[in-house]
């Protein structure tokens, strides 16, 4: 257990006079309207109008029960309280080295609707991939995932976008399990990168983390607009693929390309579609002011291939929403959102390498 973590967050429990619940993960890098940072804090404290209701949870142990029932299980404690309220959103945080990312997001829809508005996060370290972290109230969890369940009537504007384009011809996934696709086409899955990058498997194998943030996989999805990205975690001896996030055996899909360009361009493009409150937003008439404050969920493989862009990024978002926006946010090893945003239906899934934007308006 991280001491300093626990200790940082009884502080800001105290001075919070232990009347504010707490909900937060562990990032590679922070955002904020100061800007991004690979060491510090950001806080954001919230004040909603009297008809907006919200309840917090946590779960445990996710690998003892299993995503799925730590899904469900999380769903239901956030229900509880809400009978008779109407439910609007729901914001999650778990843990970015679960294996069943997936999962989860279904134990929750379970509980919550399948085309229930559900954006989240998935925690990360400093790119060393050996332990995240989750806040609830003073506990500083593993293994776990926290979140926030909003009703009564809150307004917001949702936008995710990756920005990645398809190369090549359209293939098919003949055999895979959970997060591992093992053959394509019929063939082994690692040939698709063999012939594309002409490199043989220890070759990349070596280049996996470069391979996984601009070759990612992605997976058409009926239905949808976009592609289901897929980051390659590991390319196994016997030529399989180990994903971040469940396939589907007999998915269609494409190798993938992603351009500093292309990123910036996605992130424009969620800033429009979060623009759009789903309902009014409240408005201050005495300042004449529309109160809303903004999340920002951002894959740790954009930062990673943006580099010093990234400031440029964050820079696109504060003039889109107007510099006095309260903007909060992370990098993450998974986002958790609809595909297509448009009026905020529809299943989420868990995305790779995308931006999410939640834009709340009381």
């Amino acid at each position: 257990m991280d001491l300093a973590c626990v200790s940082l967050l009884k502080t800001i429990h105290l001075s919070l006079k232990g009347r504010v619940p707490i909900v937060g993960c562990s990032s590679a890098a922070i955002i904020s309207n100061q800007g991004v940072f690979k060491h510090g804090l950001a806080v954001m404290l919230l004040s909603l109008s009297k008809n907006v209701y919200f309840n917090i949870a946590c779960v445990r142990d996710i690998k003892e029960k299993t995503a799925l029932s730590a899904g469900r299980e999380l769903g239901e404690k956030l229900l509880y309280g809400f009978r008779d309220i109407r439910r609007d959103l729901s914001v999650i945080f778990s843990d970015g080295l679960m294996d069943e990312g997936s999962n989860l997001i279904y134990g929750l829809q379970e509980r919550l609707g399948k085309s229930f508005p559900l954006v989240g996060a998935s925690a990360s370290d400093n790119m060393r991939f050996l332990r995240t972290y989750l806040y609830f109230n003073q506990e500083v969890l593993t293994d776990s995932a926290v979140g926030i369940l909003w009703g009564g009537k809150l307004n917001f504007g949702l936008g995710i976008k990756h920005g990645w384009k398809p190369l090549g011809k359209p293939r098919t996934i003949t055999k895979s399990e959970g997060n591992i696709i093992y053959e394509i086409d019929g063939e082994p899955a690692v040939k698709i990168y063999e012939e594309y990058l002409a490199r043989d498997l220890a070759g990349l194998q070596k280049e996996i983390r470069r391979i996984s943030i601009l070759y990612p996989i992605g997976m058409y999805l009926a239905g949808e607009q976009e592609y289901l990205l897929r980051n390659i975690l590991s390319i196994e001896n016997n030529g399989s693929l180990r994903l971040q996030g469940n396939v589907i055996q007999g998915s269609i899909i494409r190798l993938m390309i992603g351009t500093k360009e292309s990123c910036l361009n996605a992130t424009r493009q969620a800033l429009d579609e979060a623009k759009k409150i789903l309902f009014a937003p409240i408005v201050d008439i005495t300042k004449n002011e529309v109160k809303n404050f903004v999340f920002v969920f951002d894959s740790v493989s954009r930062y990673m291939l943006l580099r010093r862009e990234a400031n440029q990024e964050l820079e696109i978002i504060k003039e889109g929403f107007g510099k006095d926006t309260p903007i909060i946010g992370l990098y993450t090893y998974g986002e958790q959102a609809p595909l297509k945003a448009i009026s905020y239906h529809g299943q989420a899934y868990f995305h790779n390498q995308t931006i999410a934007m939640l834009n709340i308006g009381g």
